[in-house]
């Protein structure tokens, strides 16, 4: 206790160090970050479309037409369809059907009376053919959809006898002729898909997510997520299940800001079209930001170094209150006060890093202010003992990392939410790195990069409606 006994002649009492402004130091700019997105189309309406346009019997047994090579012989058919049938794989929408025909041929000889011979009338098993369509979808720059819809195949279901229609004393193969006109049936109705896919308000739909995105999204008291979608690049349009999916990534520059709440007209920005090429970024990635105010700091502070003693030789002293402060230019003022050996008030400065290992912010290169280390010289010498400068840098330190980790729940918490009816955001912020301190003269930020996903979920399908049928028309036989 003798080494502490107070030297009331012996007192220090420097300025406090010289404030200097802030430096702008900015923030570097994170990589993009890219918010996936899936729009489902639902293509049954579409396809109940084009089933009532494509009539499910066609020709007339009883309605003779002519054969072009040869006005001598007449031909008829009767064909009736079975209800298409749809099969998909990852990029097309195949339709299918079996047509189950009769067919009859007429000849009139030069001389003699007409004849005539059948195939597939009566109780007979009729002739089949097999019908194939295939349609693909694409999601145009423009935000429209395209269907190209074309007859793949028409032929017979089999090789064998039953599948053929030749009235052979003729020389007249219907098949053909049945194949050719099933054909131009399902040609002039295959525009049906088509339009009705074209007929969807793809760009509407977008524009609207587009602006519910956009939007600010409260995280807690004057703390805001600003996503700020940019750009969207068009994927696949793969088809599954009845829907045909439209994969889109939107390109964003997500931030947290304090401080007001942002103007939603000042972040709304028109739906771009759509890009063809790779975007930027990938995943999610933000900035945190984390304030600890001086009266924080001072807090902790206190807690490590009041009533710590250092003693060289047969003097001592004995730290009474310390305070940390901001004085600009990227560096604090630690004041320690003490009494003992000596009393009064010293400032120690330096520039505030993370540790990474530690995960602890600290002051490395702490050392005495100038107009504290001119008075120390003046009869103060013991307190410049490196041993007491290595005390206090050892001890000025205070972790971080829950802070921001406690601002990464609260963006996740905040960014997993319903935008709208059927709209929402589905977000994970699973790593924090490059954390960093800076010191302004008002506080210490902490700042570091978050990294994730973000998925923009659209539960409710896009309904495409069917469209009129084309008009019918009637022809002979090729």
């Amino acid at each position: 206790m003798a080494l502490l006994a107070c030297d009331r002649g012996t007192e220090i009492a420097p300025p406090p160090p010289d404030v200097v402004e802030d430096i702008d130091e900015g923030s570097q700019p994170l990589p993009a970050s890219v918010v996936e997105s899936q729009v489902r189309y639902e293509l049954a309406p579409a396809l109940s479309a084009l089933e009532r346009a494509v009539p499910r019997s066609f020709g007339d047994i009883e309605q003779r037409l002519p054969v072009a090579s040869n006005r001598r012989v007449h031909v008829a058919y009767a064909a009736r369809r079975s209800p298409f049938t749809i099969t998909v794989d990852s990029s097309r929408v195949t339709i299918g059907s079996v047509v189950e025909y009769e067919g009859r041929g007429w000849y009139k000889p030069p001389i003699g009376p007409e004849v005539s011979a059948a195939c597939g009338t009566g109780d007979v098993e009729k002739p089949r053919a097999r019908v194939r369509l295939q349609t693909t979808i694409h999601l145009l720059e423009t935000w429209s959809l395209e269907a190209r819809t074309r007859v793949t195949r028409v032929e017979p279901y089999s090789a064998i006898g039953r599948d053929k229609c030749a009235v052979t004393i003729f020389r007249i193969d219907v098949t053909d002729r049945v194949m050719r006109a099933t054909r131009d049936v399902l040609e002039r109705q295959v525009r049906t898909l088509d339009q009705a896919l074209a007929g969807v308000n793809t760009r509407a739909r977008f524009e609207h997510w587009w602006r519910d995105i956009s939007r600010p999204i409260r995280l807690g008291d004057s703390i805001y997520l600003t996503i700020r979608p940019r750009r969207v690049q068009l994927g696949r349009v793969t088809v599954d299940s009845g829907f045909a999916v439209a994969h889109v990534r939107l390109e964003a520059a997500p931030r947290i800001v304090t401080g007001n709440r942002p103007n939603d007209f000042a972040l709304f920005t028109p739906l771009p079209p759509l890009v063809t090429g790779p975007l930027e970024g990938r995943g999610l990635r933000v900035s945190l930001e984390a304030r600890f105010g001086y009266d924080v700091a001072t807090d902790l502070l206190r807690k490590a170094l009041v009533g710590r003693t250092f003693a060289r030789g047969t003097r001592a002293i004995r730290i009474r209150d310390v305070s940390l402060a901001g004085i600009g230019g990227g560096r604090v003022a630690l004041g320690v006060r003490f009494d003992g050996a000596a009393r009064g008030l010293v400032y120690l400065t330096g520039t505030p890093r993370y540790d990474n290992a530690a995960d602890q912010l600290l002051i490395p290169d702490l050392d005495y202010d100038l107009h504290t280390s001119s008075l120390l010289v003046k009869g103060f010498a013991f307190l410049s003992d490196d041993r007491l400068r290595e005390l206090l840098r050892q001890n000025a330190r205070f972790p971080v990392h829950g802070q921001l980790d406690r601002l990464r729940q609260l963006a996740v918490k905040g960014m997993n939410r319903d935008l709208a009816e059927g709209v929402a955001l589905a977000a994970t912020l699973d790593r924090v790195e490059n954390v960093g301190v800076r010191a302004t003269r008002d506080a210490l930020l902490a700042r570091a990069d978050a990294g994730g996903s973000l998925q923009l979920q659209i539960a409710r399908p896009v309904a495409v409606a069917g469209a009129a049928p084309p008009r019918q028309a009637q022809g002979g036989v090729r």
